[in-house]
């Protein structure tokens, strides 16, 4: 049976888009070319483009998918068990987790920017829906580290999870650009640097 236009047309999209990730693995995101994906995908230079405007706007969709990776399989409900006995070793792995995705090229840092609306007047929804996802991971956790004596050390209870997901997200952007403007260049350095600060943010005291 012959697909329908619009089933290859959403095939193609999905090739052009896996060979993307699948060369940023391997090389890189300042590597990918349109003429590389091209290649790798089977298809034309220009189909590239039909499907995704320009680069930024295919290397987005890769950022995109890095980011939507970052989410917890778990619905949420329970905690590991280093959350309890080391919530802030947790919160920082998430942190720097993510700061891990948009510092992995000078591309990235770009284009999340641009998406989150720092860098231009509007936000992408679909950026708007992957970070609210993960905001909304981090308020659940930051809601169930404060509502409970079993975690040490305890969260404060002065401020809202809401209100201090607001903070560590700030905590994080700043230590992106720390390591991208190149004020600091070593990732354990910046962890222990942005853990002090966390700590002192979100500790009962």
């Amino acid at each position: 049976m012959t697909r329908k236009p619009q089933q290859r047309s959403i095939a193609t999209r999905a090739r052009v888009l896996q060979a993307a990730k699948d060369l940023s693995r391997l090389n890189g995101l300042e590597q990918v070319t349109a003429e590389a994906i091209a290649q790798e995908a089977g298809v034309a230079k220009g189909t590239v483009f039909s499907h995704f405007g320009d680069m930024n706007g295919l290397l987005t969709h890769v950022l995109l998918d890095r980011l939507n990776s970052l989410r917890s399989n778990s619905d949420g409900s329970d905690n590991p068990p280093e959350a309890l006995t080391d919530p802030v070793g947790l919160l920082m792995h998430r942190m720097m987790a993510l700061i891990g995705v948009i510092t992995d090229s000078p591309t990235v840092l770009r284009l999340f920017l641009d998406n989150i609306g720092v860098t231009k007047p509007t936000c992408a929804a679909e950026f708007v829906e992957a970070l609210d996802a993960l905001d909304t991971e981090l308020t659940a956790f930051l809601g169930r580290w404060q509502g409970s004596d079993a975690f040490t050390p305890l969260l404060r209870k002065d401020r809202s999870p809401e209100e201090m997901t607001d903070g560590l997200i700030a905590f994080m952007i700043h230590g992106a650009i720390l390591l991208k403007s190149h004020q600091m260049t070593d990732t354990t350095e910046l962890e222990h640097r942005l853990r002090r600060h966390v700590e002192a943010f979100v500790l009962a005291q």
